[in-house]
């Protein structure tokens, strides 16, 4: 599935090669502020939607990767830019957690910004184990962890990532004591068995389950998912509160006229619907969601006021 995201990757790429940079208008240019690096399925989804923008807005959409201190450079560099619509910002519910991660965020993540609309949110996070696991049930690991406190581990992608996150959430809904591990990379060691689980979104976890190297125990969608036949969700099991948004969505800088982000948004929407976006969405196993200015705002005004009071009770900090 890596590799086709990444044709994906490539023919966005090339469609923007293809338009030369002396053409380019200012007032005909706009550019997609990403907080994380190139190469991943999550770039990979900026850059289907901004091809599908381009055609739909007739401008010429860039996507430019600012990677680096959790999301907070390219975040704080839309934060400045003028509300014009010509830097957005395509970011994660990171933008949420960041809001208690961080103490000294040099933005507001609610009012510094002009909400365009949730794209398209994915699976939630499941619970794996290597496929040759004693753990075949949530309740076997529950059991050994309880048996053995601080003994288990997992990995994630760093201190207060959203792989960290929910794991800390899940061993506090299940009374447990897990030992965190943080990697740049945590499948690999994974995989070798240098820790005991990982929580993956759908786009990680689905192709090594369908390669029969690991096994899902529970996922946090809210409801069963399909993609993942038989795995329970936590509710399910009566772990509630385990769970970690897992949208991207479309952030303008503040003072957006109403009018303009409406506008927007409805070009986003049929961006969305564009071939290349679409292809993304079957690859992913990401759902479309389309949640317009208003109820963007709602929930992302939710999801930091849930934040900066869970993270601090974990006990999970970034500064």
């Amino acid at each position: 599935m890596f590799r086709t995201i990444a044709s994906v990757l490539f023919r966005a790429a090339l469609v923007a090669a293809l338009v030369p940079g002396a053409a380019l208008a200012q007032s005909d240019l706009v550019r997609l502020i990403v907080p994380i690096g190139p190469g991943n399925p999550f770039d990979a989804s900026a850059r289907a939607l901004a091809e599908g923008l381009s055609k739909v807005s007739g401008k010429n959409v860039i996507v430019e990767n600012k990677a680096g201190a959790g999301g907070r450079i390219a975040t704080s560099e839309v934060a400045r830019a003028k509300p014009d619509g010509s830097v957005l910002l395509f970011t994660t519910a990171g933008h949420a957690t960041n809001a208690g991660l961080y103490s000294n965020l040099p933005y507001d993540p609610v009012d510094d910004f002009t909400p365009i609309g949730i794209v398209s949110r994915s699976s939630g996070f499941a619970l794996l184990v290597q496929a040759d696991s004693p753990f075949k049930t949530i309740q076997d690991l529950i059991a050994a962890a309880k048996a053995k406190p601080d003994h288990l581990s997992y990995g994630s992608f760093g201190n207060g990532n959203t792989t960290h996150v929910i794991g800390a959430m899940f061993a506090r809904a299940a009374d447990i004591d897990l030992v965190h591990v943080p990697y740049k990379s945590p499948v690999t060691d994974f995989l070798g068995g240098h820790v005991n689980m990982v929580f993956m979104g759908a786009s990680t976890a689905l192709p090594l389950i369908k390669d029969g190297r690991v096994r899902a125990l529970a996922i946090s969608s809210e409801q069963p998912d399909p993609d993942f036949p038989g795995v329970p969700t936590f509710r399910e099991l009566g772990y509630q509160d385990v769970d970690v948004p897992a949208w991207s969505g479309l952030l303008a800088p503040r003072d957006m006229p109403a009018d303009k982000a409406q506008a927007l948004f409805e070009q986003v929407s049929e961006a969305a619907k564009q071939p290349a976006f679409q292809d993304y969405l079957k690859l992913s196993q990401a759902k479309l969601v389309l949640m317009p200015p208003q109820a963007f705002g709602q929930a992302l005004e939710a999801d930091v006021a849930r934040f900066r009071k869970v993270l601090p009770e974990l006990g999970i900090k970034g500064d």
